[in-house]
């Protein structure tokens, strides 16, 4: 399929025309079938449309569906409002503040995300968004400091005065009011809310108008069985090219997190970068230091449990990211090619197990990605070793929030490990360390570091550490013993008087 298929009235900003009406192809055109759907998302599509809605699949299934991949998870478009949604569906609880979504949920705690139309926001709803996401950032900080584990995506009470319509009937209004502050318990004032300003929904296309990538902004019909192209991404699906919707320049002004989706789908895909994209990305990467360091870790998240880490890890190296979001410790792995190769070959073992239905944690897939940058400072560091990274670590001023409870897990695993690792090279370990909590994670780190991976017995180090030396660990804990108690002399006493 040609690009001239898609944009015959000549090109636009982004090197092609926005399409005046969009491209259709009819159920004989493409691969995608009812069969390769989830069930339940299907059971979400069918209802919406028996009641009289507009419905959707979009975003990355469709694309991975036309490219045969098995989509990671299914989202659902509509032109039906949050609280119409939840009238329709029991299960599904409201999530966020100014732009609701709507969380399906099923058995086995999969979710289907639905979501009403939304068009491109203006500058005053650019405003409103920023102020909001430096106050999750704000809230994210201190629970981190104190220790907690923030959830930013609470199911939220559905706004009042929205009703569902009868089966068929009209259009949701255009804009969905918020409360202006938290429900509150009988006998309690309530909870204050700074205003909420109302966002505006709006059509397929501008929906698709919307999105970040072309390849992201397709639709899949399940009344016709069609799919619907705004943007031209099927031609760039054709071309194996990743391209932004609109003026690149303008979008990652707008929100610079799209370089990293960029990077990321060209790397997970296999895809070029579509030129007015590339050349815009090292202009605006500088960027994303400055967004909110919650967002910037939950980006990183993805892509580390993603099962194509390695190649996002190169991809992001290649084009000067690595920096931008994690400090000085990405700065040195675009210096070094060493401990870059060495990272990248950690994260492709972390890849394989993810891909072969591992589930590693978080403090062990981190520790992977950490091990080349903090190897050489442990073998310098001296006395309490745990404190000593975690400072260096946040002295390299990384752009992502780490959580602390997180980092201070990590660099607790990787302390044990540099014990075990120099005791591979001398034959002496400290056996107390098994006692230690993050013990477990370590061994399997250890496995990665010899033999390339996480093992299949419960401690990986102990079997390596008697495979090489002949001997088998004995445990940290030492038997207690009992000692005898000298017998004191038996204190005379004194003859009676007289």
């Amino acid at each position: 399929m040609s690009d001239s298929e898609h944009a015959p009235d000549g090109a636009g900003e982004n090197g092609r025309a926005e399409l005046e009406a969009p491209t259709i192809l009819d159920r004989g055109r493409h691969r995608i079938s009812r069969r390769d759907l989830d069930p339940d998302c299907l059971k979400v599509l069918y209802r919406l449309n028996t009641h009289g809605f507009t419905a959707y699949l979009v975003g990355g299934a469709v694309r991975d569906l036309l490219l045969g991949r098995r989509p990671a998870d299914f989202d659902v478009g509509t032109n039906a409002h949050p609280n119409q949604i939840k009238k329709l569906f029991r299960n599904a609880f409201l999530i966020g503040r100014r732009f609701r979504l709507a969380h399906v949920r099923f058995q086995g705690g999969k979710i289907v995300e639905v979501s009403t139309f939304r068009r491109k926001p203006d500058e005053e709803e650019l405003a409103a968004e920023r102020e909001d996401e430096a106050r999750r950032e704000e809230e994210a900080r201190r629970a981190d400091e104190a220790g907690e584990s923030p959830a930013p995506n609470e199911p939220v009470e559905p706004a009042e005065g929205e009703e569902a319509p009868e089966q068929g009937g009209p259009e949701p209004a255009a804009v969905s009011p918020a409360p202006d502050a938290a429900p509150a318990a009988p006998g309690r004032r309530p909870r204050a809310r700074p205003p909420i300003k109302p966002i505006a929904y709006g059509t397929p296309r501008e929906d698709a108008f919307r999105r970040d990538l072309t390849i992201n902004a397709l639709f899949y019909d399940i009344a016709t069985y069609s799919i619907i192209d705004y943007v031209g991404g099927l031609a760039d699906l054709d071309a194996r090219l990743v391209r932004i919707i609109g003026d690149p320049d303008v979008s990652f002004a707008e929100d610079p997190v799209r370089i990293w989706r960029v990077v990321r789908h060209a790397s997970r895909l296999g895809f070029a970068v579509e030129g007015r994209t590339l050349e815009a990305i090292p202009r605006h990467r500088d960027r994303l230091s400055a967004c909110p360091g919650s967002r910037l870790y939950e980006e990183l998240n993805k892509d580390i449990k993603s099962g194509a880490a390695r190649a996002f890890f190169q991809s992001a190296r290649l084009h000067g990211l690595l920096s931008r979001f994690l400090g000085d410790v990405g700065a040195l792995y675009e210096r070094s090619d060493d401990l870059a190769e060495k990272a990248a070959a950690l994260l492709g073992v972390l890849d394989a197990s993810i891909s072969a239905g591992g589930s590693p944690p978080p403090e062990v897939m981190y520790g992977l990605l950490l091990w080349p940058w903090a190897e050489p400072l442990l073998a310098e560091l001296h006395g309490d070793k745990p404190k000593v990274l975690y400072d260096a670590f946040r002295a390299a001023r990384p752009a992502a929030t780490v959580p602390k409870t997180l980092l201070l897990e990590t660099v607790h695993t990787l302390v044990i490990v540099d014990h075990m690792v120099q005791a591979l090279l001398d034959g002496q370990m400290r056996w107390a360390l098994k006692e230690r909590p993050r013990y477990p994670e370590a061994s399997r780190l250890a496995s990665v570091l010899v033999d390339g991976t996480f093992g299949t017995v419960d401690d990986p180090f102990s079997a390596i550490y008697e495979s090489r030396f002949g001997a088998r660990p004995r445990s940290g804990k030492r038997p207690h013993r009992y000692r005898r108690r000298k017998k004191k002399p038996p204190v005379p006493t004194p003859p009676p008087a007289g």
